[in-house]
């Protein structure tokens, strides 16, 4: 049935493969018919030489500054966000990198004297360079750039040598948003061990995200559910269960940005984070690259881990006009359970593939669209310690997503953008053995206990209108828009027999479920927003914003008030203050509205001896009252450059949760409860150090303290994707990621002989564990019956650039869990087991190779 489904379900896919290449096609008509775009060719202009201020003349501080003004369509538009590199003349080093303000303005502190180019980019622009400058001891450097709207020309795109000194986003940077993210560079997936080669595996790198036990990524304390995730302004959640389960081949991510909150209002339909994942264009000239060819080893190469080839295409379909960037990666990883016999593996099996178009209308219009293809086979997906072969399910998904963008400039101060999007999913969990589901306090047994189908559709439209303009003592960057969302949710779900059963074998307690159930679900979602980034003098940006959504599940609208400030407290951009606090609500899955629709249960208790302890109650579900999730998010973050060299950033963020949906069993009434009762709340402390010398020696080390607690019958973990049998009474406790404290160090040690060692340390305390008795109730207050053992975790990989008749490559290994058994992820919490308390299933030690493009 599950190969069926998957072959149904690629259907569509193949479709849209030939509706894509008429698509494409008519677009590359239009542009054609559209005429031949002015090129831009008005040089910027030079700017006189700054004049020094007599006190700072008679100092003479060893270096210089600059400040750069960036503009488009012939200066008429000072463009806030964009990407700014300062690199030297060869442009073989980024020295550093940010983002420019409200105003369109970048502060470089601190630059020795120096011939240096300013590079400006972003997307939907073409990227150019300033004229060669100079840069003098004790003086002020004035650069404008001018940055049409249009596409990148081949000469920026096409340059493999430029290498990174700093990442996006550090403490150098000059006042602009107010919203504090951490960013990661897709070049990661050259260079760093990672635990995988899709955009998943980046983020565990960044301070405030891990991965629970189940594999699940939990940003800043939150659930899976609750964070957002997008590309460009389309969101990729599932709109069935809020989750993200769509991939993209590694080599077509330019970036990935986790923002804790951010106060800009057109940021909607999450509470806990947003991931933004920038994708590469194609470029003016043709460029192929394969990657990932050699596979992943175990320890002493017992057996292939992984193996996960890709290949990349890009080039122009019409030079200068109309652009393409193909990206394809095959994926099979298996990760086996050492604590059971014979280690059997958890297999995924997925192809991925990523298409983007970008056209060039005009100056003014550019126009892009993507296509994804994300169809996976995971076999075993929930098997561990306690959970053999036979009694994990398999996970089969196919789906696609579409979506369009058009940039237009209006007026010089004027922009309009509007996004269109189509998303389908389709996913099944088939239990592969048909017996009912055994829990026992040394292990289960049978088959898992849920099938379930499921077929969603989503269509968006996004539109927002920009307008820059000085007002109120200020600039002023306002941006107004709506965002409509369509979603459709249909399927179908049956239930097996649950049984638990004591460790002499005889049962305690029997789960029957009533036969099988269909779910239909459909809505509209819709969201207006409003905001405004008010830049006031040279150090001051507030951010302010208000956002109402429509739940088309609870059929509400709420409103969601925000606001934001930065602060340059000292001078040359060396200390800036941030904070703010806001309301965010996130998206009701519309698998809470079909709730009622899924199967009942009927529940017997029984003595050892066999007989009944009560009659048997039938739990019908019933849906309460219910709101929308929400939260209230405050943080404040203090930002300091000491010299050229050292960073540190000190941040505070505390989240409150309201009307969060759990499932609460109640044998009185017969019913089993959705509410929207549930809170949670979530602190954390962040002091972190970057210490960049160079390239090839840049470090950065973070210490995290986090308290996380809340209401813990979440209605996904009984009627997500992969589903929990047993509904015990609801617990306001610690979380079950609860990490009180977690060292990370990573970056890249530059060694003699052009070796490079990039190291991935983790120190963190072990997740919170319940214990659980005979009949799997749980024993005193969960989640407070230890800690697995601590994780210590050291990754590593090492390798250098060579050159073989010509051809340059980076080539080296990577070691992976170097200290062996550590990070253990199961735990006999029963405590009529004889091994309670024991810790099972460490991380395996592995060896990969790196293998890639030469930097």
């Amino acid at each position: 049935m599950g190969g069926r489904l998957f072959e149904d379900s690629c259907r569509p896919v193949r479709a849209l493969w030939r509706i894509r290449g008429a698509a494409f096609g008519a677009l590359a008509i239009a542009l054609v018919a559209a005429g031949p775009a002015r090129a831009q060719t008005t040089p910027p202009p030079t700017p006189p030489p700054a004049q020094t201020p007599p006190a700072q003349a008679q100092t003479q501080p060893e270096n210089g500054r600059i400040v750069a003004t960036i503009t488009t369509l012939e200066g008429s538009v000072h463009m806030p966000g964009m990407q700014v590199e300062l690199r030297t003349p060869e442009q073989d080093l980024v020295i550093a990198r940010t983002t420019t303000d409200g105003v369109g303005q970048v502060t470089f502190p601190d630059v020795p004297p120096g011939q240096y180019v300013i590079f400006a980019s972003r997307e939907g622009f073409t990227g150019r360079n300033s004229p060669v400058f100079i840069v003098r001891a004790g003086q002020t450097t004035n650069v404008n750039l001018d940055v049409p709207l249009s596409f990148a020309p081949p000469e920026i795109e096409v340059r493999p040598t430029a290498r990174v000194a700093t990442t996006p986003r550090t403490v150098t940077d000059s006042i602009r948003a107010v919203s504090t993210s951490d960013m990661l560079s897709g070049n990661l997936f050259e260079t760093a061990p990672l635990q995988g080669d899709d955009f998943q595996s980046l983020l565990p790198l960044l301070p405030g995200v891990v991965r629970d036990g189940d594999g699940r990524l939990r940003i800043k304390g939150g659930l899976p559910t609750q964070a957002g995730l997008q590309i460009s302004s389309s969101s990729l959640n599932d709109p069935s269960t809020g989750d993200f389960d769509l991939d993209l081949p590694s080599r077509s991510v330019q970036s990935v940005e986790v923002l804790a909150n951010p106060f800009a209002a057109e940021f909607g339909r999450f509470s806990t984070s947003v991931t933004q994942i920038r994708t590469r264009r194609g470029t003016n000239e043709w460029e192929f690259a394969p990657g990932g060819l050699v596979p992943r080893f175990r320890k002493l190469f017992a057996g292939i881990r992984g193996f996960e080839p890709r290949f990349s295409a890009r080039g122009p379909i019409i030079k200068d006009r109309l652009f393409m960037a193909e990206d394809v990666q095959y994926r099979y990883v298996a990760t086996p359970v050492k604590s059971l016999p014979d280690e059997p593996e958890v297999k995924l099996n997925s192809f991925d593939s990523f298409t983007r178009i970008d056209g060039v209308v005009s100056p003014r219009h550019f126009l892009g669209g993507t296509l994804i293809t994300f169809p996976r086979e995971i076999e075993n997906v929930t098997m561990n310690t306690f959970r053999a072969e036979p009694t994990s399910p398999e996970f089969i998904q196919a789906g696609w997503s579409v979506g369009v963008v058009d940039r237009f400039s209006i007026r010089p101060n004027l922009a309009i953008e509007s996004t269109l999007s189509f998303r389908k999913f389709e996913i099944e969990v088939e239990a592969e053995n048909p017996d009912a589901m055994v829990y026992a306090p040394e292990t289960q047994s049978g088959g898992f206990f849920n099938d379930q189908e499921r077929d969603v559709t989503s269509y968006q439209w996004v539109e927002a209108l920009s307008l820059s303009r000085p007002l109120w003592h200020g600039q002023h960057v306002f941006k107004f828009g709506f965002d409509l969302q369509h979603s459709r949710f249909q399927g179908s779900s049956s239930s097996h027999p649950v049984e638990v059963r004591r460790d002499d074998g005889s049962l305690a307690e029997l789960t029957v479920f009533s036969g099988s159930s269909s779910q239909l679900v459909t809505g509209n979602e819709f969201a207006v927003f409003a905001q405004d980034r008010w830049r006031i003098g040279g150090r001051i940006t507030l951010e302010l914003g208000l956002r109402l959504d429509r739940d088309a599940v609870v059929e509400r609208v709420n409103w969601s008030p925000r606001a934001g400030i930065a602060i340059g407290v000292l001078p040359e951009g060396r200390g800036i203050l941030r904070g703010g606090f806001g309301k965010f609500v996130q998206r009701t899955p519309f698998n809470v509205g079909a709730f009622e629709s899924f199967e009942p249960r009927t529940v017997t208790r029984f003595a050892a001896d066999g007989t009944p302890l009560g009659p048997s109650v039938l739990f019908t579900n019933v849906t309460g009252e219910i709101h929308t999730p929400e939260a209230y998010v405050g943080n404040i973050e203090w930002d300091q450059r000491f010299s050229r060299k050292v960073l540190l950033k000190l941040s505070y963020l505390g989240r409150h949760g309201n009307h969060e949906y759990i499932v609460v069993p109640d044998a009185a009434a017969r019913e089993l409860r959705l509410t929207s009762d549930g809170k949670s709340n979530y602190r954390e402390f962040e002091a972190t150090a970057r210490w960049v010398a160079n390239v090839r020696r840049d470090l950065t080390l973070s210490y995290v303290w986090s308290r996380g607690v809340g209401d813990l019958n979440s209605y996904d973990l009984f009627y997500g994707n992969l589903r929990t049998p047993l509904i015990r009474e609801n617990q306001y406790n610690l979380s079950p990621t609860d990490v009180r404290h977690r060292i990370l160090l990573r970056g890249t040690i530059g060694l003699p002989g052009q070796w490079d060692l990039a190291p991935v340390l983790e120190l963190r305390s072990g997740f919170p564990y319940s214990a659980v008795d005979e009949f799997q109730d749980f024993v005193g207050d969960r989640n407070r019956a230890g800690r697995l053992p601590s994780v210590e975790t050291l990754d590593f990989s090492i390798s250098r650039p060579w050159e073989i008749k010509g051809r340059r490559f980076r080539a080296g290994l990577r070691i992976y869990n170097v200290f062996g058994s550590t990070a253990y992820r199961d735990i006999q919490n029963n405590i009529t087991s004889p091994n309670y308390g024991t810790a099972y299933n460490p991380i395996e030690r592995s060896i990969g190779f790196v293998f890639g493009s030469a930097k």
